[in-house]
């Protein structure tokens, strides 16, 4: 009786990450392993790298690509292929997943010699009309987890053979994952995880166990590359001490040599517990039930935002006619970001790292930027439903800068500073996350971006407002506002809420226009009731910077040159203030036209970023208020303005 074992790593790194970061997880997970692995020469493994991670070891570490390339060629390993800048599939436009897809394919056959015939699937996210994409790809295997294989009625022994799945005529095959060897992989002594494979011995030449891991696991679970090495050089030791009854193999050459007949369908699935953060709202109600991974869009209209920013820049690359270098050039920016990580929570963060948001919306600005032909290029203001909600969103396209207006709220969800390429707008709000489920914690019932609007009967405290215990008059910051008018030729975009709380009747007013690298919103209240309307009405702007660290960014009030701790919180009386986003070089000033008392803080969230839970900065918020007092019939106005400029 035998075990016949398919054994390897897959390896990425997101766009956007540091280089110092990748040299780290280098040194103690990657370099120890296949070190170990070349001096196994009769030991087969089956191995999968990004292509974004190629680029990056091509440059930094060639001896490591030539080796890799070496044991290709005396067939011990085998490479898979997959989407280059590792996108999960089901989340973008099929011409991309095509174009990702043979773009890894022909990175690995030029710089390898060899073309992939079995593909990775990012973090195994997989959809129904993923088989016929795969095959017109010209790629034959993948791999799923065992409780995917349960998940679409396979048992048993189905659950330790490959089956053949399908999609409008065209197949591919799937190789179950075990995942609980898999997590053991690195955790446990060698010798015990020997000892659980020989548990699966069996006399069936279609059965066989498949363990590829996450390479840099050896990272996360030892200090030193050495003592990664000594784990690894262990277990494959052990392998070839056993391999009496224990196979190792590679796909192609299993397929080779065996023909599996089973056939399965696989419903929409990933790991489980993926299917469990996708799930969040439905678990944080009481509802057991596993998800989906387009529920990420639900769970964080933040990341809804980003999926419709990226859609809507495929459309721009896609209608680049006659120029083929720039169409090239515009692509490879949206494929990099559509790299998976900043779109979904998960255990390393994913959403909650401001850094691979940040990175996601700089590819895609400068693959807008790309588009744009310069002396053809006209300013515009385009009326779509952007962010597939059923309502049309405005968007402020100019030379300098992109402001894109929804109506719910009648907020500014983004502004892009083309020159940098950076959105100022990408924060992140405070979402109830499944380790939230014992704890009172605060969360967001709005979306924090720019002109949020509120109207309190009396000042509160900054405080009360970090806090979200502020009682307001109405719900401005949830109401639809209705489009008054739209002056296209002069970059204007006039927006009312009417509201109506007991006694108190009024009108709220948004002007917005563009000019350069300037956005101006002009507030007017009107108040519509028989009596007096008082309050205390502001406006929150919540702006996105890398960090609030000194390095990073400066706070001043310009009219005082008052230098303050740009993470606050602070309580001014001034009428503008200015942040110096010292990564970009960029000054963004907000100015008011009456002086305010405003609020600047930090906005940070608390999640979970790897093994423990901390907080992390997601923007920097400033809130202009003022009182107000309107006897029956009066108005009161007030404009505000975000300028840009080369700090």
């Amino acid at each position: 009786m035998k075990v016949r074992l398919i054994f390897g790593t897959t390896n990425s790194q997101p766009t956007g990450i540091d280089d110092c970061d990748i040299e780290d997880v280098y040194q103690r997970a990657y370099k120890p392993f296949l070190r170990a692995v070349y001096n196994q020469p009769q030991l087969p493994v089956t191995l999968h790298y990004s292509g974004h991670l190629l680029q990056w070891l091509d440059r930094h570490h060639s001896e490591f690509t030539d080796v890799l390339s070496e044991m290709g060629q005396r067939r011990q390993v085998e490479l898979l292929g997959g989407a280059f800048y590792e996108p999960v599939l089901a989340l973008i436009p099929r011409p991309d997943r095509l174009g990702q897809i043979e773009r890894m394919t022909t990175h690995l056959r030029k710089r390898f010699g060899r073309r992939p015939r079995g593909a990775w699937i990012t973090e195994q996210v997989w959809e129904p009309s993923l088989p016929s994409l795969l095959k017109t790809s010209g790629i034959d295997y993948t791999f799923l987890y065992d409780v995917q294989f349960a998940a679409g009625g396979l048992s048993g022994e189905a659950l330790r053979a490959p089956c053949i799945t399908e999609d409008e005529g065209k197949t591919v095959m799937v190789f179950p994952l075990v995942r609980t060897l898999c997590d053991a992989v690195g955790v446990l002594p060698p010798a015990q995880l020997i000892d659980r494979l020989r548990e699966f011995r069996t006399t069936d030449e279609n059965q066989l166990l498949s363990l590829i891991v996450n390479g840099a696991r050896y990272a996360e679970q030892y200090q030193t590359g050495e003592q990664a090495l000594d784990w690894i050089r262990q277990f494959l030791d052990l392998l070839v001490a056993n391999r009496d009854w224990i196979e190792v193999v590679t796909p192609w050459r299993y397929l080779r040599r065996v023909t599996p007949r089973r056939r399965g369908y696989f419903p929409p699935t990933s790991y489980r517990d993926l299917m469990q953060w996708c799930a969040a709202d439905d678990l944080n109600n009481g509802h057991h039930t596993t998800g989906f991974f387009r529920q990420f869009l639900t769970h964080y209209p933040e990341s809804n935002l980003m999926y419709a920013k990226m859609q809507y820049t495929h459309i721009l690359v896609n209608q680049l006619r006659g120029d083929k270098y720039r169409k090239q050039l515009a692509r490879e920016e949206l494929w990099k970001g559509q790299c998976h990580n900043a779109y979904w929570h998960g255990p390393p963060g994913g959403i909650y790292q401001n850094l691979l948001r940040k990175r996601v919306y700089s590819c895609l600005i400068e693959a807008e930027k790309v588009t744009r032909e310069k002396g053809i290029f006209i300013p515009s203001v385009l009326s779509l439903d952007f962010d597939m909600d059923g309502l049309a969103e405005y968007l402020f396209q100019g030379h300098d800068i992109n402001a894109y207006v929804h109506l719910i709220g009648g907020v500014v969800f983004e502004l892009d500073y083309l020159p940098a390429p950076w959105n100022y707008l990408d924060t992140l709000g405070r979402h109830p996350e499944l380790y939230h489920r014992d704890e009172d914690g605060v969360f967001d019932t709005y979306l924090r971006r720019a002109f949020v609007d509120h109207f309190y009967a009396k000042p509160p405290r900054l405080a009360d407002f970090v806090r979200a215990e502020c009682r307001e008059i109405g719900n401005l910051a949830g109401t639809i506002y209705q489009t008054e008018q739209l002056d296209r030729d002069h970059n204007v975009l006039e927006l009312t809420a009417s509201i109506e709380d007991d006694d108190r009747s009024f009108t709220l007013t948004k002007r917005f226009h563009v000019r350069s690298s300037e956005l101006c919103v002009d507030y007017t209240i009107s108040n519509s009731a028989d009596s007096e309307l008082s309050g205390w009405f502001a406006s929150e702007i919540n702006l996105g910077f890398l960090s609030d660290d000194e390095d990073a960014l400066t706070l001043e009030a310009p009219h005082n040159g008052q230098r303050l701790p740009a993470r606050g919180p602070h309580t001014l009386e001034v009428s503008s203030v200015r942040f110096g986003d010292r990564v970009n070089g960029v000054e963004l000033t907000a100015g008011f036209s009456r002086e305010a008392t405003v609020w600047v803080c930090s906005l940070t969230t608390e999640c979970r970023c790897g093994p423990g839970r901390n907080s992390q900065y997601q923007g920097s918020c400033v809130v202009p208020g003022w009182d107000v007092v309107l006897q029956p019939g009066q108005s009161w106005s007030v404009s505000l303005t975000l300028e840009l400029a080369a700090g």
